[in-house]
């Protein structure tokens, strides 16, 4: 078994499978250009496959990014899940549960918070070219789609802190601020081997990971 997995999710994963297992961490801001994101799947997997490898993708799929990844000599596993949001909370179905019960929700998860994926903390960047008296403009702009914080909540130690941090983002922008409890046995079930049809892609050798 190997390991392809976005940096979003790496931390998660990393620690449940074996230290030296092979693997590869990409950027998470590979996501802003999918077919990019897409190409350098593709050229990790041919660079390490071998003929009986099974390849576990720590991504979903990604604005359709992952939509015809291939391999040649592996099989590839990837969990049936639109992104990394649906990863932790466990499921799809659950994922768009939440989703229509809190519409307008942007999450964050403790170790993205700073990040790239951290749309608050993009906010931020180039704003010093910006006149002051138009900055809460500009941040009210890029927030308009959101009305909600939702923290992904492991129960981990940092998890206090995140609140914390979450708290005043949400009091800071007016966003109402939700912690939902996250659900890992997709990611344990992921390194594991527990591979249902209905819960994961599995793609044999030639065929293209399909749109879900």
């Amino acid at each position: 078994m190997k390991l392809i997995s976005c940096r979003a999710l790496a931390h998660i994963i990393e620690p449940m499978v074996d230290p030296g297992m092979e693997r590869v961490i990409l950027d998470i801001g590979l996501h802003l250009n999918p077919d990019k994101l897409r190409e350098r799947v593709i050229e990790e997997i041919a660079r390490m496959e071998e003929d009986g490898d099974d390849i576990i993708l720590g991504y979903g799929l990604c604005g359709r990014a992952l939509e015809g990844v291939y391999a040649s000599k592996a099989r590839l596993i990837l969990p049936r899940v639109d992104d990394c949001v649906g990863a932790l909370l466990g499921s799809q179905k659950r994922h768009k549960k939440v989703m229509s019960e809190n519409p307008g929700c942007f999450f964050l998860e403790p170790a993205w918070i700073g990040s790239e994926v951290d749309i608050f903390e993009q906010c931020q960047k180039g704003l010093e070219r910006i006149p002051e008296e138009r900055r809460p403009q500009i941040i009210e702009l890029a927030l308009k789609h959101y009305s909600k914080l939702g923290l992904l909540d492991h129960g981990w130690e940092d998890t206090d802190r995140a609140v914390i941090q979450c708290r005043e983002l949400a009091e800071k922008h007016q966003l109402e601020f939700i912690r939902f409890p996250s659900d890992l046995t997709l990611v344990q079930d992921l390194t594991s081997g527990l591979w249902t049809p209905e819960r994961f892609v599995i793609a044999h050798p030639g065929e293209k990971i399909p749109f879900f």
